[in-house]
């Protein structure tokens, strides 16, 4: 079972405020596409259901994610993400904050060992990671004369974390 893109995020930026640590927007990005990298490799299923990575000049990028916390810049994220649906019977718009299922340790305890991984990491060295020469991101760049919302398949994705697997 996969997650949102903001499920997963709001998660790792869960796991930040309790430890007292500030995440930006590409860090955020970075943390989510390396667990869902790892989480194909190892499930053989996608962590992020609802939406591709995308493979833009500066990374890969998850849309939902880079719209939702493009106000902070370079900055800390000073909330978590929200999802917007419209009630019917009440004819109005209201906001969640999704999250990953309280009941799915196995999925919680995976991305908290990616954090335990990550959290020390700078955003630079995050890019250093999904920037490689051979990564899943810049196979789609070059695949794709540099589009800038090209879908990452995942089955890339898969093949290249599988390969760094023990």
């Amino acid at each position: 079972m996969g997650y949102s893109a903001k499920e997963v995020a709001n998660h790792f930026l869960d796991l930040a405020r309790k430890e007292g640590i500030d995440l930006s927007p590409l860090q955020i990005q970075k943390l989510v596409y390396i667990a869902h990298g790892w989480y194909l490799a190892i499930y053989e299923e996608p962590l992020i259901d609802d939406e591709y990575a995308e493979a833009w000049e500066y990374g890969p990028v998850f849309p939902s994610l880079y719209h939702e916390f493009k106000e902070f810049g370079a900055g800390p994220i000073k909330r978590l993400a929200t999802e917007a649906y419209y009630i019917d019977f009440l004819e109005e718009w209201s906001t969640s904050t999704p999250s990953v299922k309280e009941n799915d340790i196995e999925t919680q305890e995976f991305l908290n060992h990616i954090w335990k991984l990550h959290k020390e990491l700078t955003g630079g060295q995050l890019i250093n990671l999904t920037h490689k020469e051979d990564s899943p991101w810049k196979q789609t760049r070059d695949r794709s004369s540099n589009i800038r919302n090209a879908d990452i398949d995942n089955g890339i994705i898969k093949n290249y974390y599988k390969e760094q697997l023990p």
